[in-house]
């Protein structure tokens, strides 16, 4: 694999599940000697972490959409040629619009294989549709994003899942103290909730706020809450939380923003509210999830479900029921008020995480498909 030089390619450089698995994947393909150069807008919470990676990040102003003016368009695709020439660049790994519209063009241009990993169906179609026409090889990160991108005519996409560090995952409990910080008592059961706070993701964050003062002022009067992540209804999150806290005459819940480090807070909850990455993230770290994201509601993960709650991609691809404050409280009151199966679900999530989504092995996988993709391989 030492002849092949990657190019990948991502909007920008914030903190969210597409960015932090191209994160990972990078530091692995740099691990087994493979060259790796970065394209993407170089703005965000993300930027010391990849310049921690010692590898070129060429930065590029990304627009918001694909429909621009011819001449803007070329001028773009002309810039990251440019990269591919002086990197002498072998594959072009693309995983957003519009970002990957100029970098799949440019690829063409320069007659080279490019790769689309698909991590959501938030694209618009005719945007997909184009990144499609100029993939060579496709990879969904979950068994559903297979089934909507056969609807495509892409009959044989490759699955890979997002990949996990497991060494940022340690099981033991060293890591940082958070409950001391956020001055959490050590017999306090906690529940957390991570996500962008934006759109449907914030609308969840509301929900899971609304079950908690449930479960605080009828079930659980000794819980606290922490709330993990940023975006543009976080004020209505806070708003919401303090609105909570008059009603149960207690601060108990710790918002605290966007972090690079999710580990530490993780080991502080017994329990994690998500989807996606989030659920993979805190598979890893021994907890438990109670899975709900942009599709919709599935609930308590375990091990008798596990294979359906990868189906479904813990809801962000694919649900069971539409995600309601009662059917949330009920399953956090089921699974809080049953420790010994909290503590074994969450041991048994670390060891699917092993088999499953390590870094290793994704990575691996990753590495066929560019061995497998020539030049002109699959375009239409």
């Amino acid at each position: 694999m030492a002849d092949e030089r990657i190019l990948l390619v991502v909007d920008a450089l914030y903190i969210g599940g597409t960015e932090t698995h191209v994160l990972g994947l990078a530091k692995e393909l740099i691990k087994n000697n493979v060259f790796v150069a970065i394209a993407a807008n170089k703005t965000g919470s993300l930027v010391d972490a990849f310049e921690a990676l010692n590898c070129p990040i060429y930065s590029i102003e990304f627009p918001k959409t694909i429909s621009l003016e011819k001449s803007h368009e070329m001028a773009l695709v002309k810039e990251i040629e440019k990269i591919i020439e002086n990197e002498n660049i072998t594959h072009v790994h693309i995983h957003q619009t519009p970002s990957g519209y100029l970098a799949g063009k440019a690829a063409e241009n320069r007659n080279i294989p490019t790769i689309i990993t698909i991590h959501g169906t938030y694209y618009p179609n005719h945007e997909i549709q184009e990144l499609l026409k100029l993939s060579d090889a496709v990879i969904c990160v979950s068994p559903p994003l297979c089934n909507y991108i056969n609807t495509f005519s892409i009959e044989h996409p490759y699955l890979i899942p997002n990949g996990i560090n497991l060494e940022d995952y340690p099981g033991n409990s060293s890591v940082k103290d958070i409950r001391n910080e956020l001055k959490i008592p050590k017999d306090a059961p906690v529940l957390l909730y991570a996500s962008r706070i934006t759109w449907a993701k914030a609308q969840v964050c509301s929900i899971f706020l609304r079950a908690c003062k449930d479960l605080k002022l009828n079930t659980i009067p000794n819980l606290h809450v922490i709330i993990v992540g940023d975006g543009n209804k976080l004020s209505e999150i806070k708003s919401l939380a303090r609105m909570i806290e008059e009603m149960c005459a207690e601060a108990f819940i710790h918002i605290v923003g966007e972090q690079k480090n999710m580990h530490p807070y993780y080991s502080a909850a017994d329990c994690v509210v998500g989807t996606g990455r989030v659920a993979l993230e805190a598979m890893a770290s021994e907890r438990q999830v109670v899975a709900v994201g942009n599709h919709g509601y599935f609930g308590i993960v375990d091990m008798d479900n596990f294979e359906d709650a990868w189906s479904h991609y813990f809801g962000d691809h694919g649900s069971k029921a539409t995600c309601s404050r009662h059917l949330l409280r009920d399953d956090l009151k089921k699974i809080m008020m049953d420790q010994n199966r909290l503590k074994l679900n969450g041991m048994t999530a670390r060891e699917k995480a092993e088999e499953l989504f390590n870094i290793n092995n994704v990575v691996k996988e990753t590495l066929k498909v560019y061995s497998e993709t020539i030049k002109g391989g699959m375009k239409k």
